[in-house]
């Protein structure tokens, strides 16, 4: 073992990056904090593997630290890829596919490096260096080592153009940007110094002096100050989160992005929304009536209807792309519907008698003012039949009023057979009926009367009642004049016709001709 000031870098890195991994556990709700957790776990491999190397003094520890510190090596730019794709992922889709062929490279340096024994690609040879009592380890690297070195820059300043390009986009500060993409690059400045001629202690890996540099830069503006308690976080909770399906879609339908409530809604069977079109979903919408942010649509999805509220991500550009919102008025068009019909039911009975399901007086009153202008307006004609039971009384006191009541409804079915679909007929009150008979001359309002008279005389009564029963009706006539300056007149006609017709004789019709 060997103790000496060499070993202080590369273990406060290893602190510092502990400490950070601390910091970031306790933010496992932010979106991204998984790929920096696993970048600072591969810091602290890396640089606790080097704390180590220095530590020991036998080449073949110093060897077998070296395979072993390989993989926080490798790992490191993928963490920082992931990180940046993370961060980037509402304006950047990678697929699963892409990270995993990202991963290829560093894996197969990774095994290479636990069998270089075998073919020495990663490095062709070692020795050691005694400098003041130090045993420094001086490695010869081999082909693939260079390839890796390669990629890893390439993968790094890759993620860190994306994630310089995404922080733009989210409109974070300046410093904040800055330091984001100093991180990784003073690292990458460490390790080019340390693989140049201009190194003159090639036994000491400078790399972790840049990455102690990074884990600070990383620490304060990350996790402290900045990119992940800003807009990310903010767009994962309110979208995310919210329980409204929300698409983006380009020009021409397709689908670009979705969030977790339009996942669970709308896919089935494994498939998925990204990519398809909205027509798919949206079946017999337009997608230009869809992208008008001046239109609500309505549309309807698998039984369930959705009021669309369209919001163009670029104001200048009619193609840019538009996220839609999807607001479930499902319950809302069922509670509507249901209230349009009990309006309607409450407006039923306040026109309509409760007995015989015909209207009642105040129905008939308004609807006989509206025909008694039309008429008189327009010169039409118009009749109003006013018909009472004959000796109704009678039948309450033989037969009862449950009897009496039946009689009534069987009334009803006899006017509803004989009266046409414009006809609007009425109970008046007790056993007094009355037909508003629109554009009906005195012929034809008597012809009608003398069906109907007769229809109630023939109506099998025992059918309905089980009882054979006698009930005639006299019925009143009475038509537009020009002589009459109200509705109140006709009714008026037609009601002294009807006590002719009870004074003559009963079950008989009578025209009023005053």
């Amino acid at each position: 073992m060997q103790l000496t000031i060499w070993s202080l870098p590369p273990l406060i890195t290893t602190i510092l990056a502990v400490v950070a991994y601390q910091r970031a556990q306790m933010r496992n709700q932010v979106p991204g904090v998984y790929a920096l957790k696993l970048l600072f776990a591969s810091l602290v491999f890396w640089s606790g593997g080097q704390t180590l190397g220095t530590l020991v003094a036998d080449p073949t520890a110093q060897q077998l630290i070296r395979k072993v510190t390989y993989l926080g090596i490798t790992l490191t730019p993928v963490a920082w890829f992931v990180f940046a794709i993370t961060y980037a992922q509402r304006i950047l889709r990678v697929s699963r596919r892409t990270l995993n062929l990202v991963s290829l490279v560093p894996a197969t340096t990774f095994a290479l490096a636990l069998t270089n024994d075998f073919h020495g690609l990663v490095w062709r040879t070692t020795y050691n260096v005694k400098i003041d009592g130090f045993s420094g380890f001086v490695v010869e690297h081999g082909l693939w080592f260079y390839v890796n070195v390669a990629y890893s820059y390439a993968l790094i300043l890759a993620a860190t153009s994306i994630l310089l390009f995404a922080l733009t986009q989210f409109r974070q500060h300046a410093r904040t940007i800055v330091a984001a993409v100093l991180a990784p690059l003073v690292g990458i400045a460490a390790n080019g110094f340390y693989l140049s001629p201009l190194n003159l202690s090639p036994w000491f890996d400078l790399t972790t002096v840049g990455f102690l540099l990074g884990v600070l830069i990383l620490d304060h503006s990350i996790l402290r100050n900045g990119v992940l308690t800003t807009v990310p976080i903010v767009r994962d909770r309110v979208v995310e989160q919210l329980s409204d399906p929300v698409l983006v879609i380009d020009e021409r339908g397709r689908i670009l992005d979705a969030n977790q409530s339009a996942m669970e809604y709308w896919i089935t069977n494994g498939g998925s929304l990204l990519h398809g079109n909205i027509s798919s979903l949206a079946r017999n919408v337009p997608i230009a009536s869809l992208r008008d942010p001046l239109t609500n649509s309505e549309v309807t999805i698998r039984d369930r209807i959705y009021e669309v509220a369209a919001t163009t991500l670029d104001s200048s550009n009619p193609e840019a792309d538009v996220a839609l919102v999807f607001r479930d008025m499902t319950e809302r068009r069922k509670a509507e519907k249901q209230l349009r019909e009990l309006k309607d039911e409450l407006e039923r009975m306040a026109h309509t008698d409760a007995l015989t399901n015909m209207y009642n007086r105040r129905y008939f009153i308004q609807r006989l003012t509206e025909e008694f202008e039309r008429g008189r307006r327009h010169g039409m004609s118009l009749a109003v039949l006013i018909f009472d039971l004959d000796h109704f009384k009678q039948i309450n006191d033989t037969y009862g009023h449950d009897m009496g009541d039946a009689v009534l409804v069987s009334i009803a079915d006899v006017v509803n057979e004989v009266k046409r679909v414009s006809d609007v007929a009425c109970r008046l009150g007790g056993e007094e009926f009355a037909l508003l008979l629109p554009e009906t001359n005195r012929a034809g309002a008597v012809h009608l009367a003398q069906r109907l008279r007769q229809g109630i005389e023939d109506y099998p009564y025992k059918e309905r009642c089980g009882e054979d029963m006698n009930v005639t009706a006299s019925v009143g006539v009475a038509t537009l004049s020009p002589q009459m300056q109200d509705p109140a007149g006709i009714l008026k006609t037609a009601d002294r016709a009807l006590y002719e017709a009870k004074n003559s004789g009963r079950n008989r019709v009578c025209i009023d001709r005053g």
